[in-house]
Formats: C-alpha cells, structure tokens, sequence
C-alpha cells in the first residue's frame, strides 16, 4: 500500500501540470492594427507607393473597456477605437479558461477591411486556454479539425507567456498565446485583402505600455514541458523537455528551442 502511495505522488505531477495564462481582459489592454488602404484621391504624407499604386496607412485599435452586464453576464466591453475616438464593438467575458465574443457588427467594419467573419448578436468561443492536448478545437474561428499539439512558455519584454501551437494534418498550424489572443491579435482575421487592403495585426499594450508585437508569436521558448531551455540550446530534449544523452535515435526532438527531426 506504501509502495503504491508512493508510486501516486511521483506520478502525480505528470498528470496535473498548470498553465497559467495571463487574462485577455484586463482593462486598458489594446491590440493595435495598421490598414493599408488604396488611396487614388490624393496624396498625402501618410502614404507609401507600391508598384505604381499610392496606399495611405492607418492605424486603430480594440481596446478593453470597463466591466458591464450584458445579456445577464458579467462581462467586459470591447472598444473599437479610430482617430482617437472610441465606438462600442462587442463583448467579451472569460470563464473556466474560455473567452467568448460577442459582436455587435460583421463584415467589412470601419478599420478593417477584411471580413470578419464571426457570428452577429451570439456569443462564440474565441479561445480555450483550458483545451486538452490532441482533442479538437471549438473555437469559432478555426477549423474543427485543429487539435492541441504543443503548449510552450515564452519570454517577451521580461513577462512570461504560455502559447498553444494547434495543428491540422493538411492545413498547418495557428498559434495563440495567452493574454494576447492569436497571431492576427484579439480577433482572428484570414491573411487576404479586400479590394487591394489589408489589416496587419502591430502590437499589444497594456495600459499604454508596449507588451507584445506581431513578432513574438515566434520567439523561442523559455520552457517545454516544464523544463528550462534557456543556457542549453545545443542539447537535444524530447518532446516533454526532458534531455537525451548521447547520440539521439531517429524521431522529433527540441534544439535550441526549435524541433528538430533525426534520421
């Protein structure tokens, strides 16, 4: 009976590792965007010329505003701000590890030309920091058949992150990352452009302070699985982070924060 207590306690750790994940919906937090648009009309000290086309940049915001009831929930309000000026752009509430969205507007809105494509006046499960690793995804804006494969811990501006790589066997992978929300930022927008513009997701702030940016999604992890990487990038790990001595057989391991496939 000892023994087997024992054996309990060891294990233990195995089976109940936590992520903690910063919260999305603090308020001040902001995702910043730049909308390149086709400018024909005029010219002006905002615009860039690709080719021979003249484009004007902008830049506007979601911003996280004051908390609220709405629809019998305790939730927070989403702000689209522009120019300065902010209009109300949905909801939002996070609960036992999932954030759900509620849209007050769809389609082509002002400040981003791309579609967005998420449900009018119905609250959708924008992510799931509580997902079970191989299990599809429910989130409303990815493909059903993505499935949790990896789950990291990054270092960005001396804060910690926890990001979630999904995986699909004949579309890629999408990555979110805790506190800031997936690589086209709070809200996920497809790579295309509607009539020659597009969104480009910049930068996310706290309160005004710059924490995270478009390029951090890829930075090298700080941990895997629990096990520290940084100081040690010329040795291989396994996949849960733990090192392999000597020649590593043939499969997928982590090196230098990378995977690395041995024939």
């Amino acid at each position: 009976m000892k023994a087997t207590i024992i054996t309990f306690l060891l294990l233990f750790p195995l089976f109940s590792e936590a992520h903690e994940y910063d919260t999305m919906l603090s308020e001040g937090r902001e995702w910043v965007y730049k909308e390149v648009l086709p400018d024909y009309d005029h010219m002006t000290e905002e615009q860039i010329i690709i080719g021979d086309v003249p484009y004007k940049v902008d830049f506007h915001s979601l911003v996280v505003g004051r908390n609220t009831l709405f629809d019998n929930k305790q939730c927070v309000e989403i702000l689209h701000r522009s120019d300065g000026a902010d209009q109300l752009f949905g909801y939002a509430y996070e609960e036992e590890g999932e954030l759900y969205f509620y849209a007050l507007c769809t389609g082509s809105v002002d400040g981003f030309s791309q579609p967005i494509d998420y449900k009018k006046d119905e609250w959708q499960m924008l992510y799931d920091f509580d997902a079970a690793m191989g299990v599809p995804t429910s989130m409303a804006w990815m493909p059903g058949d993505f499935c949790l494969n990896e789950i990291d811990t990054i270092s960005v501006q001396n804060n910690t992150f926890v990001r979630q790589t999904w995986r699909s066997v004949d579309k890629g992978k999408k990555t979110v990352v805790g506190g800031i929300g997936s690589e086209t930022g709070f809200l996920y927008i497809e790579n295309i452009t509607t009539n020659g513009a597009s969104t480009l997701f910049v930068e996310c702030k706290d309160k005004g302070e710059h924490i995270f940016s478009a390029d951090d999604f890829y930075a090298i992890p700080l941990y895997v699985g629990g096990v520290r990487l940084d100081g040690q990038e010329g040795l291989f790990r396994d996949l849960q982070g733990r090192r392999v001595h000597g020649r590593p057989r043939p499969g997928v391991y982590i090196r230098g924060g990378r995977k690395q496939v041995v024939h």
